[in-house]
């Protein structure tokens, strides 16, 4: 089995955002709600499994780190986001392998252009009547997600090592391999009922949809639902678009 190569540069920069927590934290859910005029808001869960967890207190207290310090730190994260422009309703850490977050803000168009590598992401328009939503996370993409917010204990990624944020092209299989050696079977296991669940609720009835979304009961919203091992590993990219009537 081929190594994960390691980043300085990335540890010091990677952390959470949106999607992209799933492939540096085994399992997040994320609630985008569009408002009808480019308004929007955002709510994120993350949670690390316990079995997880306690692997990863191991590594940190042979560091020397306290072994009740959260892996999340919710003010890092509510910094970020406020210096974007972007409101914060609530940020913190439920328990120490958890996070909870909400924000909002009055001009998600703005948002996506002032943050540099997100427009290669997120890609959000309006039209007369009409708008549309299309949405990218692939090996590409990911780095400039996760550097938005900072917020992620350095131990938590080092034990990981998701091959989503390191330049190591191994198969999921592979990466699951490499877990179980690392963290033990117990671990790896519970990662493999841990996915990525994002929601997108739109101010109108959807008038088009393509990619891995599927649409929902209703007609105004959307999900995606994928393995938290696929996330972390983004052999495939995750991407769809949506368009639905203003």
């Amino acid at each position: 089995m081929r190594r994960i190569k390691t980043s300085t540069g990335i540890l010091v920069q990677a952390a959470f955002a949106l999607v992209a927590l799933t492939a540096v934290s085994c399992g997040a859910t994320v609630d985008l709600a569009i408002g009808a005029g480019g308004s929007a808001a955002i709510g994120l869960g993350v949670e690390v499994p316990p079995a997880v967890e306690s692997r990863i207190r191991r590594f940190s207290a042979s560091a020397g780190a306290a072994a009740s310090a959260p892996l999340f730190d919710a003010s890092a994260v509510s910094r970020a986001v406020a210096a974007r422009g972007a409101t914060v309703d609530s940020s913190r850490t439920p328990t120490t392998g958890s996070y909870r977050g909400s924000y909002r803000t009055g001009d998600l168009a703005g948002l996506i252009a002032g943050s540099e590598g997100l427009g290669a992401a997120i890609d959000y328009r309006r039209s007369p009547g009409r708008a549309s939503l299309e949405f990218r996370l692939g090996r590409d993409t990911a780095p400039a997600l996760v550097s938005l917010f900072p917020g992620v204990d350095a131990d938590l990624l080092e034990s990981l090592q998701p091959p989503a944020l390191y330049d190591n092209p191994v198969s999921v299989a592979e990466y699951r391999s490499m877990l179980a050696g690392l963290l033990g079977e117990t671990a790896a296991a519970a990662i493999d009922g841990r996915s990525l669940e994002l929601r997108v609720s739109l101010p109108g009835p959807v008038l088009g949809l393509s990619g891995a979304a599927k649409a929902l009961p209703g007609g105004r919203s959307v999900s995606v639902s994928v393995p938290a091992l696929d996330a972390m590993v983004l052999a495939e990219p995750i991407a769809f678009r949506v368009e639905w009537a203003e």
